[in-house]
């Protein structure tokens, strides 16, 4: 009974995970790499999107819809393995010649493929809280479609979405630990490839669960902290 309980013991000591720190610690910063990264994805291409649906032509409206939807609904997951393999095929046989993803290439477009259709609707409510009125008189003192969003409608609208796009972000970096899939030497990979060499793997994910949690509860806290004043003056 004592020796089952020490053998539990050892199984959840993290003295493992600070012991192999030097390999593990910087599969984090491989997280952050990811994540910076797919930010800028997903906002320009939530931007773009959220653009199209707002447009008053019915076209365009239809594949802003239709993209967001279609990122929004399927999972990071088959995204994230489908970009991998799927795209490199088609192409390989499209150009007669080998063509590959590297995993952080493909990490990085598939999750910003997903993000930016959880962004395309907060930047889509954003900007449709803009009063018309606003752009009905800058467009009547001949500012152009183009200057009226970029001086008039965003700043309004930065406002009203700033609060949900910082939580769509921490979403976004704890959708960073499915890059493993890929071999992306996140923190999750190297703690894979320790485990696999030392056999002791709950320590291990045990070591890796804390230190995500510890992160994105930070994040989650400054996000609230940060967003409920915006919140209060866009009432």
């Amino acid at each position: 009974m004592l020796e089952n309980l020490q053998q539990s013991l050892e199984a959840f000591d993290l003295a493992l995970f600070w012991e192999y720190r030097a390999v593990l610690l910087p599969g984090l910063l491989y997280n952050f790499y990811v994540f910076f990264l797919t930010v800028g994805v997903a906002v320009g291409l939530g931007l773009v999107a959220a653009t199209l649906r707002l447009s008053s032509n019915v076209v365009l409206r239809w594949i802003g819809t239709g993209y967001a939807e279609l990122c929004r609904n399927t999972p990071e997951y088959i995204t994230l393995i489908w970009i991998f393999y799927v795209p490199p095929l088609l192409l390989s046989a499209a150009l007669d010649r080998n063509v590959s993803f590297s995993p952080l290439l493909a990490a990085v477009i598939a999750l910003g493929l997903a993000s930016s259709g959880y962004f395309t609707e907060t930047f889509r409510a954003g900007i449709s809280s803009v009063p018309r009125g606003h752009i009905e008189a800058a467009r009547a003192l001949g500012m152009s479609r183009s200057l009226t969003m970029w001086r008039i409608v965003l700043p309004q609208a930065v406002r009203h979405m700033l609060p949900e796009a910082m939580n769509q972000m921490v979403s976004l970096f704890k959708s960073t630990t499915l890059v493993s899939l890929i071999a992306v030497p996140d923190l999750l990979y190297q703690v894979s490839l320790v485990s696999n060499a030392t056999s002791k793997g709950l320590p291990l994910y045990s070591g890796a669960a804390l230190v995500y949690f510890l992160i994105i509860f930070g994040f989650a806290t400054l996000a609230q902290r940060f967003s409920d004043p915006w919140r209060q003056r866009s009432r």
